[in-house]
Order: C-alpha cells, then sequence, then structure tokens
C-alpha cells in the first residue's frame, strides 16, 4: 500500500478524468428518492417491508419469519431516530438530512496541543465508538449534493451545510463477515441495518464529542454528500468495479458514515493498493450480478442512467437495474460485496497474504486460488442460525 503524494483534488481528477461538464449530483435523483415520485420505479412492498407487519415470508431459506423479523430489528434505531421529525418535516435524517440530534456543548474551547495530537485523538475516540478505519480529508464541494430531497413534500431545498466546517472525518463501519455470507436473504439484509446502526451511533458520538470540546460538527451517512469519493480522498480505500469501496482492512463489505467539523485536523492522503488492476482482470461481480446491472470492460464517462453521475470515468452500476432486483426478492442484495475477492476475514493470515497477492504481479493466481476454492460461495441461513433441536 502507497500513499499518494498529491492532494485529494489533484488525485481525483486524474484518477477518474473529472471533466468540466461535471455536475454535484441532485439528490432527488437517487435511486431510492426516486421510488417516491418517479413512476418507472416501483418499490411495491420493499419498504413496506420493513414493518415486520407486512413482511410477506417465502418458501426460499432466508426469507421466513425469524429473518424478516432480525433484518428489521437490526434497522429498527437507524429508523425511529431518523425519522423522528418525519411526520412535521419530512426529513429522514441520515439519509436525505443530516442529523439534528446533538445537545448544546462547551461555550469554550477546549486547549488544541497541536493538530497532530488533536487528530489521533479523534481517531482514538471514533475507534472506539465503532470505526474500524478513520481518516481526514478537507471538505470538497463537488462531493456535496446539489440539492436534498424531501420525500414528504416532493421538494428540493438548498444544501444547508456550514460553510466553515472545512474538514470531513470519514468513519468506516466494517459489516459481520459471516452474515454476509448470507446475502442475498431478508437475514443477510441485518448485515446493513446492523451497519448503519453502528455508525448512526459512531457519528453522532463522535460529533457530540466535538461540540462538548467547544467546535461545530455534524453527523451524516448518506445524505448531504457522496461518502465514497470522501473516502478515497481520506486515504481509505480505492474504488472497486462493482461501484463500492474497497478498504484494505475490510474489503468492500463496509458502510461509510461522516462528521463535518470545523476542528482544525491533519489530512491524510489518498492511498493505492492495486484494486484497480485487479479489478481491471477480474469480473466476478460483474457476472454474479443476477440483473447484470454491473459493467464488464473498461470505466465509461457515460453513466447508464440519471442516477448516476456524469462527467466522470468509472465504472457505474446501473441503479434501476439492481434497485429493481432488490424490489423482486423484497430485500437488499449484495451479491456483489459477498462475491468479491477483496471481501475475506482479515483475521486470517491466509486472506492476509491473498490480498498482497491480488496487489501484486502475481494477481490473476490469486483470482484463479479465489475461483478454485469457491471463496464467496453463498451460505444458506440455516447454517448461520444455531442448530435447530
Amino acid at each position: 500500500m502507497r500513499r499518494i503524494k498529491k492532494e485529494a483534488v489533484e488525485y481525483l481528477d486524474e484518477r477518474f478524468k473529472i471533466s468540466d461538464d461535471y455536475v454535484s449530483f441532485d439528490q432527488k435523483n437517487d435511486i431510492f428518492n426516486r421510488a417516491s415520485w418517479d413512476n418507472q420505479v416501483n418499490p411495491r412492498e420493499f419498504f413496506k417491508s420493513y414493518d415486520i407487519a407486512n413482511y410477506k415470508p417465502k418458501k426460499a431459506k432466508g426469507f421466513d419469519h425469524w429473518d424478516y423479523a432480525f433484518r428489521n430489528a437490526s434497522w429498527h434505531l437507524t429508523d425511529v431516530v431518523g425519522e423522528q421529525n418525519f411526520d412535521e418535516t419530512g426529513q429522514v435524517e441520515g439519509f436525505t438530512d443530516y442529523y439534528t440530534i446533538q445537545t448544546s456543548g462547551s461555550m469554550e474551547k477546549a486547549p488544541l496541543h497541536s493538530t497532530q495530537d488533536t487528530t489521533a485523538r479523534i481517531k482514538q475516540a471514533a475507534t472506539l465508538l465503532g470505526a474500524g478505519m478513520v481518516g481526514i480529508c478537507s471538505l470538497d464541494e463537488r462531493w456535496i449534493y446539489k440539492s436534498k430531497y424531501n420525500r414528504k413534500t416532493d421538494q428540493s431545498a438548498p444544501i444547508d451545510l456550514p460553510k466553515h466546517l472545512k474538514y470531513v472525518i470519514m468513519l468506516i463501519i466494517p459489516q459481520d463477515y459471516e452474515l454476509g455470507k448470507t446475502y442475498p436473504t431478508a437475514l443477510s439484509g441485518a448485515a446493513t441495518g446492523l451497519g448503519y446502526g453502528v455508525g448512526l451511533n459512531c457519528a453522532n458520538a463522535l460529533a457530540q464529542f466535538i461540540t462538548n470540546l467547544g467546535y461545530e460538527a455534524i453527523a451524516s451517512l448518506n445524505d448531504t454528500g457522496q461518502s465514497i469519493p470522501m473516502a478515497i480522498s481520506a486515504g481509505l480505500g480505492e474504488y472497486g468495479r462493482h461501484g463500492l469501496l474497497i478498504t484494505p482492512k475490510y474489503g468492500p463489505n463496509v458502510r461509510i458514515a461522516k462528521v463535518f467539523t470545523d476542528l482544525p485536523l491533519e489530512i491524510d492522503q489518498p492511498i493505492e493498493f492495486g484494486v484497480q488492476a485487479f479489478c481491471k482482470i477480474c469480473n466476478k461481480c460483474a457476472d454474479n450480478c443476477p440483473p447484470r446491472a454491473i459493467p464488464k470492460g473498461t470505466p465509461q464517462s457515460t453513466p447508464p442512467n440519471f442516477s448516476s453521475l456524469k462527467g466522470i470515468t468509472k465504472w457505474t452500476v446501473n441503479a434501476e437495474k439492481c434497485f429493481k432486483f432488490w424490489v423482486g426478492m423484497n430485500t437488499d442484495c449484495a451479491i456483489c460485496i459477498r462475491v468479491c475477492p477483496y471481501n475475506k476475514d482479515y483475521t486470517k493470515w491466509y486472506n492476509r497474504l491473498a490480498i498482497k497477492l491480488a496487489n501484486s504481479p502475481l494477481r490473476k493466481l490469486m483470482l484463479r486460488l479465489d475461483m478454485w476454492m469457491k471463496m464467496g460461495a453463498r451460505k444458506t441461513s440455516d447454517l448461520w442460525w444455531p442448530i435447530r433441536s
């Protein structure tokens, strides 16, 4: 793994060939928001199934009452906290709006010995609060949404992020590896819900910590701005063919949270550890994607539809095809995470060796071994639950 000795803005410009016609993404066009206003995106019973009264069991393993009950429970706090003001304002904090649950902090600013010391303390606190990795980047306005979308009023509004919040603390939240082996099932949807739950707590507690120090901080999950380019800027991973962040510690099996702040911090540099070269020869995510939503071939500058960025050259997942498959299953998919050769338990020495091979001239050997050993094979839910007597 090597640190890129360039400013993040310059690195991303070169890495993704960002053109002059690039514009910030309009949150209204996110595929989940389109389900609220676009008749071409029919969510049917997808969102309703997250209320256990509306779940519909299937004969397939991983879709019974136990599985839906656990999946929905994993989302409980994220939903309750995020939608506490929905009836009044239409806000879905963490997904269309940043969180507003911080209490007033200190009127005096805590003494700062140095930006190095401050950064080390913030990263230590974030790790204890549940982050598996932590990085810092400067705020790049290009990744802030053009506007935010209100699902209740069907209206868009400017992003009201204070301009003096110049730093972004990026938080990598690892998801459960064994549970992820059961993708795609209602049961495996709990891996996603649990990830968001930890991210909710980690980001909000860290923002409150900074507020208590006398500085300003705003906690965020998927709202306000695009997390993946900011995480790349913060040196937390690289971009994969499946459109996900691939981290050196957890592969793509993560969720991302963030905290915007004015607390002076040291900026991290982007990293490279061979992901682009590996993804060029590996098509496991594309080959295993049932709706064929993941592209093969080289990165392209033209997006498949308006739910994706334009003016940037990258592998882009067809969000319309992807979400339609989710709706058909009545749960999220993430087969692409399960089969990705970077999705491994890196507490095991042989998996740490595997990633070294993937990031070396022997990457083709690693890919063949990954396929021969059937890494990423699906695990049935009855093997995850304790054996029934």
